[in-house]
């Protein structure tokens, strides 16, 4: 049989299926023999002892297979149940890529009909933030529709006219600034004004020119660093800060000069002289740094070393700029300012120096002088009321300052907005904020103004002493024409102004308190300047002061002091008819007093 060429393959084919417990009872007591076994059977023939081999794992495979065949057959009728649950399965899922497909078609139906609503949400949002806006601009440019057209009116008006406007401004602050009110008005009036309609320029009739060239707040800044509050003053401080020229003041009472040193204190203005050994060094210093130089107690002319920064020799060196300062090259500064005064009530200047410098005529005037002294009398008799004045000036000059920064902060938002206006809520906020504040301000500067006013009457009631105070000093500064030895600077006068109100009798009265101030200040500095007279000049002087205490009191009419004092020069003569005809109106008048 293991000779047969076909056992290998039966062997191989062997139906192990049908082996029973017969069959592998039937062969346990061939196993159990002691010389079957694998060694022993090889000891006999290889083949047999795999043949052994192969009938023990073939006992083996059918007590394992009786243990695996149930498990089998219930793999085979699992695995049939799965075939039949996958194919419900596939039909499940086949209906369910079905719903899932109508799904996801709902979804996305869902998810447009979201966005559309989103959409809408906002647009409504936006819709309702807008109506906000445009309900809190309403509210905030509430009566401001009338006011805004009739100054767009006006702005459009003033348009037309700026550029006359500009040149007679420029006329002003380049020609007029040596001479007095008077005839400021008159070159004003009948020159520019005229040479404009003349060549058909559209001017302003009538132009302020402080209003024009500087606000209102900015004088009250002036008015607190020092300078009178009367019109000739602030003229003068618009042609020093507007002037493109530097200006030379002709100063002969000082007041020029303590408001610069004032206004430029925070500059850290440096004084000097040219007569001053470190002159240059403090020009040269200045000129580096950007600091303002004041050069006091000029004469008629200046030292050569300034003409170069008179005339602006600059010369580009680099990023800088420079100036040829004799031998010697100096940094300049744009902040560099200069300022020169002097005492001289009457310089006679040369042309030259007048084309290179804005002379500006800083002589006090009446209007001016007359507030000073009555400030520093008020400060004597009731200091409560002139700081209470003056503070009251800082607040108003405050409250200005912010309405302008607020209407500028505004205005430059506005012209800077994009895009819908409604759109900008920060522009809206600011808006009603600056509405807000502004009414706040205007409130406040409506009380300000009144108590203002009742401050102003309270103090008037002492205008009688500063208005005798004042017709004396201009009286003793006309008197130089007498003789020039007769001096007297404003700050003695202003000594003895207020020793004379320190030293006149007290009175509980107002009237008699003024009434005592007024005699004995005017004894006072009539002793006093008629000290430092000559004999024959006491009399004339005491007349002068007579006449002009009559006049100002309205007793005596200033034509009967002409004729006193011109006799019949004064008299017109087409008023005057000779009581002959013998006699011409002409001769009449000359003879008659």
């Amino acid at each position: 049989m293991m000779g047969d060429m076909g056992f290998l393959t039966s062997l191989l084919n062997f139906a192990k299926e049908q082996i029973n417990d017969e069959t592998v009872e039937l062969l346990q007591p061939y196993f159990a023999a002691p010389d079957f076994n694998y060694e022993s059977a090889r000891k006999a023939s290889g083949n047999v002892a795999g043949l052994c081999n192969w009938a023990a794992a073939m006992c083996k495979y059918h007590v394992v297979a009786k243990v695996v065949e149930p498990k089998i057959a219930a793999l085979r009728a699992a695995e049939s149940e799965l075939k039949v649950a996958t194919k419900e399965k596939n039909a499940a899922e086949e209906r369910m890529a079905i719903v899932q497909a109508r799904l996801d078609e709902m979804q996305a139906q869902f998810d447009v009909a979201m966005q559309q609503k989103q959409l809408l949400e906002d647009d409504a949002a936006a819709c309702q933030k807008k109506m906000d806006s445009a309900a809190a601009l309403l509210h905030a440019l509430a009566g401001e529709e009338t006011r805004w057209t009739l100054q767009s009116k006006e702005f459009d008006a003033q348009i037309k006219r700026l550029t006359g406007d500009c040149a007679v401004a420029s006329a002003f602050v380049s020609y007029l600034g040596p001479f007095n009110k008077e005839f400021r008005e008159l070159l004003m009036s009948r020159d520019f004004y005229q040479d404009c309609i003349t060549l058909n320029i559209p001017v302003t009739q009538n132009i302020e020119v402080a209003k024009f060239l500087v606000d209102d707040s900015e004088v009250g800044e002036w008015v607190l660093q020092g300078l009178p509050t009367d019109e000739l003053s602030v003229q003068n401080g618009i042609m020093v800060t507007r002037a493109s020229r530097y200006p030379v003041l002709v100063d002969p009472q000082g007041q020029g000069r303590l408001w610069i040193m004032n206004r430029e204190e925070a500059n850290q203005l440096k004084v000097t002289q040219l007569n001053d050994k470190m002159f240059r060094n403090h020009l040269e210093d200045c000129l580096a740094f950007g600091k303002p130089l004041l050069v006091e107690n000029i004469e008629e002319e200046l030292d050569p070393v300034l003409d170069p920064v008179l005339e602006r020799r600059l010369v580009k060196k680099g990023k800088s700029w420079v100036l040829q300062l004799a031998e010697k090259e100096v940094d300049f500064t744009d902040s560099f300012k200069l300022f020169c005064t002097t005492r001289l009530p009457n310089p006679h200047f040369t042309p030259e120096l007048c084309a290179k410098v804005t002379v500006v005529d800083f002589t006090v005037t009446m209007a001016g002088l007359e507030d000073q002294l009555l400030g520093k009398l008020i400060l004597k008799e009731k200091h409560e009321l002139e700081e209470q004045r003056q503070q009251l000036l800082e607040e108003v000059q405050s409250y200005k300052k912010k309405i302008k920064q607020l209407e500028d902060d505004l205005l430059f938002r506005l012209s800077n907005s994009q895009g819908n206006l409604l759109d900008d809520t920060e522009l809206i906020d600011v808006l009603a904020v600056t509405k807000q504040t502004a009414q706040d301000v205007s409130d406040k500067l409506a009380n300000a103004s009144e108590t203002n006013k009742k401050i102003n009457e309270a103090c008037e009631e002492y205008r009688p002493v500063a208005h005798r105070a004042t017709l004396i000093y201009f009286l003793i500064a006309e008197f130089a024409v007498v003789n020039c030895m007769y001096q007297t600077s404003l700050a003695q006068f202003n000594e003895l102004y207020e020793h004379s109100i320190d030293n006149s009798e007290k009175a509980s009265l107002p009237s008699k308190r003024i009434a005592n101030i007024i005699e004995q200040m005017t004894y006072d500095i009539y002793l006093y300047i008629q000290r430092g007279l000559f004999e024959r000049h006491k009399l004339l002087f005491a007349l002068m002061l007579t006449n002009k205490i009559l006049v100002s009191a309205g007793k005596v009419k200033p034509q009967d002091v002409d004729v006193l004092l011109k006799g019949g020069g004064a008299l017109d003569i087409t008023s005057v008819s000779a009581p002959h005809r013998l006699v011409s109106n002409c001769h009449y008048a000359g003879c008659w007093v």
